[in-house]
C-alpha cells in the first residue's frame, strides 16, 4: 500500500486550519459590526422616543389596573359586596371633591 499524501487530505478537525483561523475572525467580526450598530442605535433620538412611548404605554400600571389586579387577587381575603360598593362610593366622593 502506498502512502498517502498529506497535503491533499481533507483534515479530520478543523482546529488548526485557515478555515479555523478565518471563520473565527469572520465571526468576530460580525460580533462587533453588530454591537456597534446597535450601539448607534441606542444613541439617536428616534430609539429613545419609541423607548419613552414604550414605558409609559405598557409598563407603568394606572391605578384602575392596580384596582382591577387588586379585585380579582385570590391570595387575598375575598373582598364583600359591601366593600366593593364602599371603595366605589369613595372614589365618587373623591372625584366630587376634585
Amino acid at each position: 500500500m502506498e502512502n498517502i499524501d498529506e497535503k491533499y487530505r481533507k483534515p479530520r478537525r478543523t482546529k488548526g486550519t485557515p478555515s479555523y483561523y478565518y471563520r473565527n475572525r469572520v465571526a468576530a467580526a460580525g460580533i462587533v459590526a453588530g454591537s456597534l450598530i446597535f450601539a448607534l442605535w441606542y444613541c439617536t433620538p428616534i430609539y429613545q422616543g419609541a423607548s419613552e412611548k414604550f414605558v409609559r404605554e405598557y409598563l407603568t400600571t394606572t391605578e384602575e389596573e392596580k384596582d382591577r389586579k387588586y379585585m380579582f387577587n385570590l391570595k387575598a381575603n375575598p373582598r364583600t359586596s359591601k366593600a366593593i360598593q364602599q371603595t366605589i362610593d369613595e372614589k365618587k366622593q373623591l372625584i366630587s371633591e376634585r
